[in-house]
């Protein structure tokens, strides 16, 4: 039984009893598929082995020890790192560490991971055009916090196109899925430089929330809120790096650092380029 053959057994006796969010599709299905895109892919047969045994680490008993000894240690640790570590954490943040995980991934890493949630969101389309909007309400967070998802690891994954094709058909698939890969409007975006002093007043919270975005940005000024206490050096390196483009801050008050921090959680969590950074910034300097 050659290393794909016997990953397909494993993963359909340790998933056996599971079914897809919200269905009553075996969940195997998912991890088979997943397989399959990387073997159109012309992927290796361990990166088409730990494709399908991708889910098997954080959705089943299985350890990481057993996938080392049955299927060795290359293919276990590329099944971990498409794993989340620690699913008692919230949503928004397990996201946000795949977002910046897959940055620096080796090429089979991003590979099964693009595998991964290129088939999660062709199942969404298929459903869809079944279901509508409804869709959204199987998932822990809806269609905005999935919009952001998934444009942020095509945001996070654009000058690594060129290493792997599935990276473009998983794009075009956000743009099907969610109407393009913007997250935000020009509007939204101005709502949220509101909060740019860490502050979400109670008439801008309530305009955030009818836009289903009051837990994104609370989220925003929770990472800025920590970095303004730990991370003293890099706002002022943010700092600099802002005047430099011709912005400027009177720097006898914390104002400035606080803002620092904002811009920095901002931009992590949209996934800016500096460019898009410094452009949306001068857009909204009357609120700074």
């Amino acid at each position: 039984m050659n290393i794909v053959d016997k990953a397909i057994v494993f993963a359909a006796k340790v998933h056996r009893n599971q079914v897809r969010k919200g269905t009553d599709i075996p969940y195997i299905t998912h991890p088979f598929a997943v397989g399959m895109l990387l073997q159109r892919a012309n992927c290796s047969e361990e990166v088409i082995a730990a494709g399908i045994l991708h889910d098997t680490l954080e959705d089943t008993d299985t350890t990481f020890e057993e996938l080392k000894d049955e299927f060795g240690l290359r293919i276990a640790n590329l099944v971990q790192s498409a794993s989340e570590q620690d699913k008692s954490l919230p949503w928004e943040v397990r996201k946000q560490h795949t977002i910046e995980h897959i940055k620096d991934a080796s090429l089979e890493e991003l590979q099964v991971i693009v595998a991964d949630k290129l088939h999660n969101l062709q199942t969404i389309h298929e459903d869809l055009d079944v279901m509508g909007d409804a869709i959204w309400q199987r998932f822990n967070r809806g269609k905005r916090e999935q919009h952001w998802y998934y444009s942020s690891i095509v945001k996070a994954l654009s000058r690594r196109k060129r290493e792997f094709p599935l990276i473009g058909d998983l794009e075009e698939e956000v743009k099907v899925v969610f109407g393009s890969i913007d997250f935000l409007s020009e509007q939204e975006i101005s709502l949220i430089f509101e909060c740019a002093y860490l502050h979400i007043n109670e008439g801008v919270g309530k305009e955030l929330a009818s836009r289903q975005l009051l837990r994104f940005v609370e989220c925003i000024v929770e990472e800025a809120e920590q970095l303004y206490r730990d991370e003293q050096e890099h706002l002022l390196d943010k700092l600099e790096d802002l005047s430099s483009q011709g912005m400027q801050f009177e720097m006898n008050s914390e104002g400035p650092l606080i803002l620092a921090a904002f811009f920095i959680a901002l931009q992590n969590k949209l996934q800016w380029s500096d460019q898009e950074l410094f452009k949306y910034v001068e857009k909204n300097k009357s609120k700074l």
